[in-house]
């Protein structure tokens, strides 16, 4: 009889046990949920929606493409400048890493007044805009740049990208910058426009 009680004694201790882990589960799983839930500050959501567009800001060939074939730059007088052959193409690489987490962490932002939405889905189609061009012609124009390819082959896909693509960037570039600007307005966020 005394042993029947012990094992009754056993098994409702070890059955309270694993109701207090599983308690104590289902609490931090809705802690996580409700915390995953919560919309961010004005300050983060400005700073991932608005703010990460400063890394696309040299976007426009002109500058990207100055900028990539400077990577490929060599001067005789100096050793330390001698290039591997892969600079602009890896410079290229590592910007379309940059832009992919921008444009992840701005999909997660939980957002629920109609002017943080706006804004949100601006942002996401400006990041959506450059990602495959990064990709596609500024990948090639690295290669070309790493190549040494010739100045009309160059010439050719920085054209293209003026022609075709930043129209529409630039556009969504600006609703950006408007939403961006109302909505530091609304939430009195001390943001300097630089002008």
């Amino acid at each position: 009889m005394f042993a029947y009680f012990m094992i009754i004694n056993y098994f409702g201790h070890k059955q309270n046990l694993y109701m207090k882990h599983v308690l104590f589960i289902i609490f931090m799983s809705m802690s996580l949920f409700f915390t995953a839930c919560q919309s961010p500050s004005p300050e983060t959501f400005f700073g991932k929606v608005v703010l990460n567009t400063n890394l696309v800001a040299d976007f426009a060939p002109e500058r990207y493409g100055k900028q990539l074939e400077q990577e490929t730059v060599e001067f005789a007088d100096m050793p330390s400048s001698k290039k591997v052959g892969d600079e602009a193409q890896k410079s290229v690489g590592i910007k379309i890493q940059v832009v992919e987490k921008a444009l992840k962490d701005i999909k997660e932002l939980n957002v629920s007044d109609a002017d943080a939405k706006a804004l949100k889905e601006q942002s996401i189609a400006l990041f959506e805009k450059v990602l495959p061009v990064y990709k596609n012609e500024y990948t090639a124009y690295a290669k070309l740049c790493d190549g040494k390819g010739s100045a009309e082959e160059k010439q050719a896909l920085l054209q293209k990208i003026e022609k075709n693509d930043m129209p529409s960037i630039n556009e969504v570039f600006d609703n950006v910058y408007a939403l961006g600007k109302a909505y530091a307005e609304k939430h009195n966020l001390n943001v300097n426009w630089g002008n």
